[in-house]
C-alpha cells in the first residue's frame, strides 16, 4: 500500500496547527507553575507549624508533670496519693513517648539539641523517680523539699530547652516562607523565559520551513541541470514524501539499487560476525549460571537438612534430631555398660510472660533459657527444644544414675537470675524430670514419656526442682487416666452434687446468701476431693460443661429457696477461665435469669485473677455484659495476685472476697491484720463489698466485724450442706455459731 503523501499544503497546516498547541502548552504550563508555587509555600508552613504544634503540648504536657510533682507531697490522704502518684505517673510515660518520638525526628536536623533535650529530661526524670520513692515510702517532707527546690531546676531546664526549639521553629517557618515566596518568584521568570523561547522557536520553524520549501526547489533545478550535462554520479538529496520527492527518488532509483546491494553484503557479514560473538558469550553466561545454580541448590540442600533438624528460635537441635541422638546415646550405653539419663525441663509460668509480656518477650526468654542450658551441661551432652517452654537434655556415659544430680543441680542455679527481657526482668524457674536407661525405659519414646511424667511430679512438688521417674509417678499418671476418664460420665451417671455454704451479715449474723460448691461422688473411685478433679476437668475442658451444670443447678435451687418465702438471699458459683471461652456462659446466664426471674444481684459469679491476666479486652466484654444482665461480679482469693488493685479498677466488680490464707492468723500475726485492714478500707473506698474466707474463730469473726466487713464466711458458721439440710439448719433464723460436730468440711 502506497503511503499517505504529505504534500505541502497538509505541512503548512500542521505548522499553524502546532503553533495553536504550543500557545495551548504555555497556558498549560503557566497554570502549573503557579499551582506549584502555592503547594510549595503552602508544605513550608505545614512543615514547620506541626513540630511547633507538637512543641507546645510537650510543653503543656510538662507543666502538668509540674503541677502533679508540686501537688502530690501535700496531699495527706492514703488513696488520693495512691491516685494522684499513678496520675504522674501516667502523664511521666505518656510525655516520654511523646518526647521520644519529638527527639527521634528532631535528632535528623539538630542532634545537639535533641541530645541536650533527652539528657534534662532524663535528669527530671531522675528527681520525679525520688520524689515517687519519697511518697511511698510516705516521707511527705522529703517529697516537698524535693519538688519544690531539687526539681524545679530540672522542669526549667526542659521547659526552657522546650521554649528554645519553639522560637526555632519559628524563625525556621519565617525563613521557610521567604525562600517559598523566592522560588515561586524565580518560577514566575522561568515561566516568561519559557514563553519567550517558545515564540521565538515558533519564528525560527517559520522561516526554516519556508527555506526548506525553496532550498529543495534550488537543488532539483541544479539536480536536473546536472543530468542535462551528464554529471550524474552524486544522488540527488532528498526529502519528505511530497512532489518535490518524487523528482529526487526517480534520479536516485538506479544508483541506488547499487548501494543498497553492497550495503547487503557489508550488514550480512557484520551480522555473522554479531551472531557468532553473541553465541559466545550466551554460552559462557549459561555456565556461569550453571556453577551458581548447583552451588545454590547445595546451599539450599544444608539449609533444608538444618532446618529439619534444628529448631529455628533457639538453633537448638529439634525433637526429631534428639530422639535420634537418644538412640545412638542408648548403644553408646549398651555397648559400654553405662546410663543415659533424659531429662524433660519445662519453665514454671511460662505462660504469663507471654500473656503479660508478649509473645516476642517469651520467645527472647526462650533464647536466654537455651543459653543457659548450653553453659550448664557438658560438652558432649546434647540440649534440645522439644516444643513450646519444653527442653531435653540427653546425659551419656554416666556410671550411675546418681551423677545426674550433680548437672540437674547446675541447671536449677543457672535459671536462679533473673532474665532480662527488654526493659523487664523476669524469674522463671525450671521443673525437671529424669528418666534413666535402662531402668526405665529400653525405647527412646518410652524414656521420653516417663521423664515426662517425672517432670509433672516435680511440679506437683513445688516447682524448680528435679524427681526421678519412679513407679509411684505411673501409678498418679494412671490415676489421672482413670479420673479423666470417669470424669467424662460422672455427670451422665448423675454423680455430681452441690453443697452450699452460707454467707453470714458480719454486723447481724443473718445469713444473706449461699456459695455453691461442687462435690463428685464416684461409682468407682468413691468420693473425690475437689482438689483432685477439678484440675483434670480443667485440663480436658470438661469443666465447660460441669460448670454449666452447676450454674443451672445453683440458680434452680435459688428460684426454690426464694418460692419458699426466702427472696434475700443471694446464690455465690465459681466461674472457671475456660468457661468465658465463646459465649457459652453468657447465654447460660441469660436463661438462667429468663427462667428463674431473679433481681439484680441475686447471682454472684466469682472469678479468680488468673482469668484476669490473659485476653483482658474479652474478659473485660465479658465481665461488661454479666453486670449489665444485673449479676454481681466477685473477686475470688483477693490479695493473691500480684496486681489485684489495677483489675478492681479496670473491671466491674462488685465485691471482693479476702483469701483465707490472711483470715487464717489475722488475730495473731500483725502483717496478716494489716493486709486485711488495708483491703477492707480499700474495697470500702471503692464501694465494694467485702467477704471474709475462713473464718473459724469466734476472735477471728469480731476481728473482721469490728473493722467493717461486710459478709463473712467458714466453719464458725457451719459446713457445707445439701440443700435440704442447709434450709432445715441456716434459713429464717439467725446464724450462730456452729458447734464443733458442724466446723468438720464436709
Amino acid at each position: 500500500m502506497k503511503p499517505h503523501r504529505l504534500t505541502l499544503r497538509t505541512r503548512l497546516a500542521l505548522s499553524f496547527a502546532g503553533a495553536g498547541l504550543l500557545v495551548v502548552a504555555l497556558l498549560l504550563v503557566g497554570h502549573r507553575v503557579v499551582r506549584e508555587a502555592a503547594l510549595q509555600q503552602e508544605e513550608a508552613l505545614t512543615a514547620q507549624v506541626r513540630p511547633l504544634a507538637r512543641i507546645n503540648r510537650l510543653q503543656s504536657q510538662i507543666s502538668r508533670i509540674r503541677v502533679l510533682e508540686v501537688e502530690l507531697p501535700r496531699l495527706t490522704d492514703l488513696f488520693a496519693v495512691a491516685n494522684q502518684l499513678e496520675l504522674l505517673e501516667a502523664e511521666r510515660r505518656a510525655f516520654d513517648r511523646e518526647l521520644s518520638e519529638f527527639t527521634g525526628e528532631l535528632r535528623e536536623q539538630q542532634p545537639a539539641a535533641a541530645a541536650v533535650l533527652d539528657e534534662r529530661w532524663r535528669r527530671y526524670q531522675a528527681e520525679l523517680e525520688g520524689l515517687r520513692r519519697h511518697v511511698k515510702a510516705m516521707d511527705l517532707a522529703a517529697a516537698q523539699r524535693l519538688a519544690t527546690f531539687e526539681s524545679a531546676e530540672r522542669f526549667k531546664a526542659v521547659s526552657h530547652t522546650l521554649k528554645q526549639l519553639a522560637e526555632g521553629t519559628e524563625s525556621q517557618a519565617a525563613a521557610a516562607l521567604a525562600q517559598a515566596r523566592g522560588q515561586q518568584g524565580r518560577q514566575l521568570v522561568l515561566f516568561l523565559a519559557m514563553s519567550a523561547f517558545g515564540l521565538v522557536a515558533l519564528a525560527l520553524w517559520t522561516g526554516l520551513l519556508a527555506r526548506s520549501v525553496s532550498g529543495r526547489i534550488s537543488r532539483l533545478r541544479d539536480a536536473a541541470a546536472r543530468v542535462a550535462e551528464g554529471q550524474g554520479e552524486q544522488p540527488v538529496p532528498v526529502s519528505g514524501n511530497d512532489e518535490l520527492a518524487d523528482l529526487g527518488l526517480a534520479f536516485n532509483t538506479m544508483q541506488a539499487k547499487v548501494a543498497a546491494r553492497e550495503k547487503a553484503l557489508r550488514a550480512a557479514h557484520d551480522e555473522l560476525d554479531a551472531r557468532v560473538a553473541q553465541r559466545t558469550q550466551e554460552l559462557h553466561s549459561a555456565n556461569e549460571q550453571l556453577l551458581r545454580e548447583i552451588d545454590e541448590r547445595r546451599r539450599a540442600e544444608q539449609r533444608l537438612a538444618h532446618q529439619a533438624q534444628y529448631d529455628s528460635l533457639t538453633d537448638l537441635p529439634n525433637r526429631m534430631l534428639a530422639m535420634d541422638r537418644l538412640s545412638q546415646a542408648m548403644l553408646a550405653a549398651q555397648r559400654g555398660g553405662h546410663h543415659v539419663v533424659l531429662i524433660f525441663l519445662d519453665l514454671d509460668d511460662f505462660k504469663k510472660v507471654n500473656d503479660t509480656l508478649g509473645h516476642p518477650a517469651g520467645d527472647a526468654l526462650l533464647v536466654q533459657a537455651a543459653a543457659r542450658l548450653r553453659h550448664a551441661v557438658r560438652a558432649g551432652d546434647t540440649v534440645a527444644r522439644h516444643g513450646g517452654d519444653e527442653f531435653l537434655v540427653i546425659l551419656g556415659g554416666l556410671t550411675a544414675p546418681e551423677d545426674a544430680e550433680v548437672i540437674a543441680e547446675k541447671i536449677l542455679r543457672a535459671f536462679a537470675p533473673p532474665f532480662s527481657v527488654g526493659e523487664n526482668e523476669v524469674v522463671v524457674s525450671p521443673s525437671l524430670g529424669l528418666a534413666v536407661y535402662p531402668d526405665d525405659g529400653d525405647e527412646g519414646s518410652l524414656l521420653l514419656r516417663n521423664a515426662d511424667l517425672a517432670m509433672y511430679d516435680a511440679k506437683d512438688s513445688g516447682r524448680n526442682t528435679f524427681r526421678y521417674f519412679n513407679q509411684q509417678v505411673h501409678d498418679s499418671s494412671v490415676q489421672r487416666l482413670a479420673i479423666e476418664h470417669s470424669l467424662r460420665s460422672a455427670a451422665s451417671r448423675d454423680e455430681f452434687e452441690l453443697v452450699y455454704q452460707p454467707l453470714v451479715a458480719a454486723a447481724g449474723g443473718q445469713v444473706v446468701g449461699a456459695e455453691a460448691l461442687l462435690r463428685w461422688r464416684s461409682a468407682e473411685h468413691g468420693y473425690v476431693l475437689p482438689d483432685h478433679f477439678i484440675s483434670v476437668a480443667e485440663h480436658t475442658g470438661l469443666i465447660v460443661d460441669i460448670g454449666d451444670w452447676v450454674l443451672r443447678t445453683a440458680c434452680e435451687q435459688l428460684r426454690a429457696w426464694h418460692d419458699a418465702g426466702w427472696s434475700g438471699l443471694h446464690m455465690a458459683v465459681n466461674v472457671s477461665p475456660r468457661q468465658f471461652r465463646g459465649d457459652r456462659l453468657l447465654r447460660s446466664v441469660r436463661e438462667c435469669l429468663a427462667v428463674h426471674r431473679f433481681a439484680p444481684g441475686g447471682l454472684q459469679v466469682e472469678v479468680t485473677e488468673g482469668l484476669l491476666i490473659r485476653n483482658q479486652p474479652e474478659v473485660h466484654d465479658m465481665l461488661a455484659a454479666l453486670s449489665g444482665l444485673g449479676v454481681r461480679l466477685a473477686m475470688d482469693d483477693f490479695g493473691t495476685g500480684y496486681s489485684s488493685l489495677s483489675y478492681l479498677k479496670r473491671f466491674p466488680f462488685d465485691a471482693i472476697k479476702i483469701d483465707r490464707g490472711f483470715v487464717r492468723d489475722v488475730a495473731s500475726d500483725p502483717d496478716d491484720r494489716a493486709l486485711v485492714i488495708a483491703a477492707i478500707r480499700m474495697g470500702k473506698g471503692l464501694g465494694l463489698s467485702v467477704v471474709a474466707e475462713g473464718v473459724e474463730t469466734e476472735q477471728q469473726r469480731a476481728f473482721l466485724a469490728e473493722q467493717g466487713c461486710d459478709v463473712l464466711q467458714g466453719f464458725l458458721f457451719g459446713a457445707p450442706l445439701p440443700a435440704d439440710a442447709f434450709a432445715q439448719r441456716w434459713l429464717g433464723s439467725t446464724v450462730r455459731t456452729a458447734p464443733l460436730s458442724a466446723r468438720t468440711p464436709a
